[in-house]
């Protein structure tokens, strides 16, 4: 259910949050494209076959901008971030698409095609993740002075001096009480601080992308905020080009330049922050925004969840995926899965209705009431 997407209740409010993002985003839309993906396919062997989790995605992330990717777990939002790099289970596989990543001296590469010793080189000194849950990927046995070490060492760099200032640095960016942190063992830090340690361990080889997955998942209200101060200074400082993975509108609201919402593995809408939240055209990002409680206001709001559930990616239905789900549906929503089309100012949407689509809350209500 669609309810799963939470906001949280502090300012700034999800709008003037979007409204500033806007702002930065207009301003980016020239730079460079870093990371371009092509026609990107993954798939899970299961028991009774192959389960494609992301299908047939298209992004371009610029230098300097921050993309959230949002939708509904089992989206495939966490698998498109551990595909780029290379860090997928076992039993999944890229099956079909190309990566082309643009270093810091203009060349660029395919991830996918690299070999695995030059990939190595690429994965934490240009491409960085703060992992889901992050705070328990940290070694409980290992000092966090050591954890960094361990990782500098990895990639040629063996000057401890050199590596202790840089992580003392790093620690107190994020906002900790640094020479305590630095000789602390995992289990004496709380969940907040962890996660700011893994934060600035994935910007210890100054790389040009960070990919943030559900960076405030598991702590409190109050430590959230403070995470998500600690991003976006840290974005302001280093000016880093940010992939961001969430469930919750309102963190991608602050965080984010541009939006791409996600369903059964596909983008069905991508676009600048402001267009998504103000003027959505899809009715998937219409059932997600209208299950957040507002922040701001002094009338309650009743929320609509999105009626019925996911589908099993191992039995597709047919056309669109999210016809069953939509109040929009119609008969060729039922044949043809619609492709991304572009409705001007870098705003797309895979809908065969984009120009119908309204936030009012009585569509939803009417078709849940219909059941």
């Amino acid at each position: 259910m669609a309810s799963e997407t939470n906001a949280r209740r502090y300012t700034p409010a999800t709008a003037e949050a979007a409204a500033k993002n806007a702002i930065r985003g207009t301003a980016e839309s020239t730079a460079p494209v870093i990371l371009s993906v092509r026609d990107l396919a993954v798939e899970y062997k299961t028991s009774v076959g192959w389960m494609q989790a992301v299908r047939g995605v298209d992004l371009d992330i610029r230098q300097g901008e921050a993309v959230a990717l949002i939708g509904e777990s089992g989206s495939g939002k966490s698998t498109m971030g551990f595909a780029l790099l290379r860090m997928l289970v076992r039993s999944a596989r890229i099956s079909q698409g190309t990566a082309v990543y643009r270093d810091r001296s203009g060349k660029e590469v395919d991830l996918f095609g690299m070999k695995d010793k030059d990939f190595r080189k690429v994965r934490w000194n240009e491409i960085a993740m703060v992992f889901q849950a992050a705070q328990n990927s940290l070694n409980p046995v290992m000092r966090i002075s050591d954890t960094f070490y361990e990782t500098a060492r990895a990639h040629g760099m063996t000057d401890r001096k050199a590596v202790r200032d840089k992580t003392i640095d790093l620690l107190k960016k994020v906002q900790l009480d640094a020479e305590r942190v630095y000789n602390a063992y995992p289990f004496e830090l709380s969940g907040g601080m962890r996660q700011r340690v893994s934060i600035a361990l994935s910007l210890l080889l100054d790389p040009q992308l960070i990919i943030l997955d559900e960076p405030t998942t598991a702590l409190d209200i109050l430590t959230q905020r403070a995470i998500i101060d600690v991003v976006k200074s840290l974005r302001d400082q280093l000016d880093f080009t940010m992939i961001f993975i969430s469930h919750d509108l309102s963190l991608a609201a602050e965080l984010a330049d541009r939006v791409a919402t996600m369903y059964a593995g596909e983008i069905v809408e991508y676009g600048p922050v402001r267009d998504v939240f103000y003027q959505p055209k899809h009715p998937y990002s219409v059932g997600l925004l209208n299950a957040v409680p507002p922040i701001v206001g002094e009338e309650f709001t009743p929320l609509t969840a999105i009626p019925g559930s996911t589908p099993n990616l191992l039995r597709m239905p047919t056309g669109c995926p999210f016809h069953p789900r939509c109040p929009f549906a119609t008969e060729i929503c039922a044949k043809e899965d619609p492709p991304l089309v572009d409705l001007g100012g870098t705003h797309m949407a895979a809908c065969h209705h984009h120009d119908k689509v309204t936030k009012d809350p009585a569509v939803w209500e009417r078709m849940e009431a219909a059941g």
